[in-house]
């Protein structure tokens, strides 16, 4: 008997309540019908196991369902009814080229995702011929487009992987989807803000990728990878420089305010008491006199306008 909690035990338990969700959803089709679809469901989840991880699956399967009389058989899916029989997976060929036949086979129904996924395993075993130097280059875009030689090696490279380490295609998918996210819910953000601080600035960062990465992903010509790395470029520059410049304004900010209000340059600008005014008096008066005019909104405006000189500066330096 399969563990449960195993990797196997999980999948058969997963096909099982899906077998009797799909068996609830065909209620209005007929018995043949309602087969073939079990049973393609329990052939993809074969497809996807060893051939020696199989048997025991189907009868960790067959274990999900309990045993029916022949009276019960039309109103309970029974596992053994759409599974294929363990004598089926037994003459399975062992040809490799018949094999080869069967995987197309079986994986006509599988999706984009699953077949990069299998295409991935074979090319880690060496089943598939690694690029030439001629086929270094972008191939043609197909329907779902291909992955180019140049392309995964600079991934690598951004990753810091080593040269010859594989790559998942379909966890590269999942990958860029995290990054996507991250980037298209940044942009647009990071754009107001810098606008918010520095409406009048020479140099503005316009949301550009939430327009741009979807048509480049769809195979655009007129969005190239130039043009993405020159918006993820801008919004890059964008970000790090205003980050630095809330560091270097703050700090900046703290030394004209001491500079203003500390105690020694108040009383250095009150001067001397007198006989009829004490130190203490004109100090506070000096204070008054100096906060003149000083309020929230004006120390925020202060703030913002040393945050933009420094930012619009460096983006100057950066954005052609």
């Amino acid at each position: 008997m399969i563990e449960p909690t195993s990797e196997t035990g999980r999948k058969a338990m997963t096909l099982a309540n899906r077998l009797r969700v799909l068996y609830a959803e065909l209620s209005d089709q007929t018995g043949d019908m309602r087969g073939e679809q079990l049973r393609d469901e329990v052939q993809r989840a074969l497809s996807s196991l060893q051939p020696a991880a199989r048997e025991p699956f189907l009868q960790e399967l067959v274990r999900q369902f309990p045993l029916w009389s022949a009276n019960d058989r039309d109103q309970v899916p029974v596992a053994t009814r759409a599974a294929p029989a363990p004598a089926q997976v037994a003459t399975e060929p062992k040809d490799p080229k018949s094999l080869a036949e069967k995987l197309i086979e079986v994986t006509k129904g599988l999706g984009e995702a699953e077949k990069q996924q299998i295409a991935a395993r074979l090319s880690v075993a060496g089943l598939l011929a690694r690029p030439t130097a001629a086929a270094a280059a972008p191939a043609p875009a197909g329907p779902s487009g291909t992955v180019s030689a140049s392309g995964a090696a600079d991934l690598r490279k951004q990753l810091g992987m080593p040269a010859d380490a594989p790559i998942d295609a379909a966890r590269a998918v999942e990958l860029a989807a995290v990054l996507a996210e991250f980037v298209l819910k940044l942009e647009p953000y990071a754009c107001m803000f810098w606008k918010d601080i520095a409406p009048d600035a020479k140099n503005q960062v316009y949301q550009t990728l939430n327009r741009d990465l979807g048509k480049f992903m769809a195979g655009d010509e007129k969005v190239n990878r130039e043009a993405v790395a020159k918006g993820v470029f801008n919004l890059r520059s964008l970000v790090s420089l205003l980050l630095k410049g809330v560091s270097d304004a703050g700090k900046q900010f703290s030394r004209d305010h001491i500079s203003r209000f500390s105690v020694d340059e108040i009383s250095k600008a009150a001067g001397p008491g007198t006989l009829m005014t004490s130190k203490d008096v004109l100090c506070w008066k000096q204070y008054v006199r100096q906060m003149e005019g000083v309020d929230a909104a004006s120390l925020e405006k202060r703030l913002k306008s040393v945050i933009a000189k420094d930012v619009d500066a460096g983006l100057s330096q950066v954005i052609k």
